[in-house]
């Protein structure tokens, strides 16, 4: 054939077959579950949307990612960057249809045009929840032990959520004397505790920040503080006693932790984490991560309180909270770890064609079957031999094989043969509808 056609997908954009589509299915279905379970409904976007309510929202660095362009009325739009924002539009624009307060979960692709490199791809998936319409942290609790059940439920148990409040770090910038304006650059400075230690945050908030000495140590001071989150909690207050919107976040914290001692939640689950401070620059109050703590794997969904932004949709203040985990790296993780056995046969049985005078009655064994819930497979070309068939069949790890020749159809029967064992029994109808249900 002349012309052929050049195959190859797009950097950054993978196919799915079988095996990784089940598992994908696998974890996006134990979310779903788990969302609903908790009175969470679920709701879908378009993949494009007008461009307005992305740009200026989002900084400079992600609006280098879009997905944007005119279409072909001239409309400046672009494939939705994240789904929080979509999610924002669609309570805007359907306010009064809403019950609030209003539960979803959203589960959809997003594109953002990454530099395409091992994690990071321009399309993928995004797995949120949200409560809109309440203040109360209540909601915020709720949506911890929520991922606790879900990542629990997909079989992880060395994880925990790492939470911290956005007005505890605003009492610490006021306690260490810093300026209002360097919130963002000291957030993504202590963000780093973990990983270059306090040496090397007083190093960057000094050297890269801009940040005085005095004022770096007295950050360092208070994340010197030490002990499990309730004795942490306890020196937070005492340390930060003078500053009110720090006591407010506090207070906050106690609520949170409160809920999860009345759901007698496993502590190994969750520790107040002051370090965690990604994001605090969006978020109006709680924040957390959830982390796997095996195997390096790391964070896994960023969450938190945000009762600022749906506001700039509606031009009245409406309170939410929620997260986002991502799909892609909880599937990895799954599928390294072999977490969840994909079947490698769809169907359980596959049924021959011994030649074309004998198709119809392949035919009308393969849609008894069917009818009866029975996963079967018409063998899809007609005048294949018989051997071929089978090799099919073993190939595609289907265990069972009906053969039915002029003998068979004489008789009223069907030659079932198991492909693991190799045996061959004659069935009636009825006899094997009952064998294929318990097997």
């Amino acid at each position: 054939m002349s012309n052929k056609i050049t195959v190859q997908k797009l950097a950054g954009f993978r196919d799915y077959f079988a095996e990784d589509v089940k598992i994908r299915e696998y974890v996006i279905n134990t979310f779903k579950k788990v969302f609903e379970k908790y009175g969470y409904e679920p709701l879908e976007t378009p993949a494009l949307e007008n461009s307005n309510i992305f740009v200026g929202e989002l900084g400079d660095e992600a609006e280098k990612l879009f997905y944007r362009f005119r279409d072909q009325g001239g409309r400046d739009i672009m494939l939705k960057y994240d789904v929080m924002t979509s999610m924002c539009r669609a309570v805007a624009e359907n306010y009064n249809k809403i019950i609030f307060p209003y539960k979803r979960y959203q589960i959809q692709s997003v594109w953002r045009s990454e530099k395409p490199q091992k994690g990071r791809f321009r399309e993928f998936t995004q797995c949120d929840a949200d409560t809109v319409g309440s203040a109360d942290v209540a909601c915020d609790a709720e949506f911890i032990q929520m991922g606790i059940e879900a990542l629990s439920n997909l079989g992880f148990s060395n994880f925990r959520a790492n939470i911290n409040n956005r007005k505890i770090m605003n009492g610490i910038i006021q306690y260490a004397g810093a300026k209002s304006s360097d919130f963002v650059a000291i957030c993504i400075s202590v963000d780093k505790l973990p990983k270059i230690g306090k040496d090397g945050v007083k190093k960057e908030l000094i050297e890269k920040r801009k940040i005085s000495s005095e004022v770096a140590d007295k950050i360092l001071e208070v994340f010197s503080l030490t002990g499990n989150t309730e004795e942490l909690l306890k020196q937070f207050k005492n340390k930060l006693k003078n500053i009110p919107v720090a006591l407010e976040g506090i207070n906050e914290m106690e609520l949170i932790f409160n809920y999860f001692k009345t759901v007698q939640l496993d502590q190994k689950y969750y520790q107040f984490a002051p370090f965690i401070a990604r994001g605090l620059a969006y978020y109006t109050g709680p924040v957390w991560e959830f982390e796997i703590l095996e195997g390096g794997v790391g964070s896994v969904a960023g969450c938190g309180r945000y009762d600022d932004i749906i506001g700039k949709f509606m031009g009245t203040k409406i309170p939410a909270t929620g997260g986002s985990f991502g799909i892609e790296r909880l599937v990895e993780v799954v599928k390294s770890r072999a977490m969840y056995q994909a079947k490698s046969n769809f169907s359980q049985v596959l049924v021959t064609i011994f030649n074309k005078e004998l198709f119809d009655e392949s035919l009308k064994i393969a849609d008894f079957l069917r009818k009866n819930n029975i996963k079967t497979t018409l063998y899809p070309v007609i005048l294949d031999k018989l051997d071929k068939q089978l090799k099919y069949a073993n190939k595609k790890g289907i265990p069972y094989v009906i053969i039915i020749g002029p003998e068979e159809v004489e008789k009223k029967i069907v030659k079932l043969k198991n492909m693991k064992t190799g045996d061959q029994k004659e069935y009636e109808m009825s006899y094997l509808l009952k064998f294929l249900i318990s097997n």
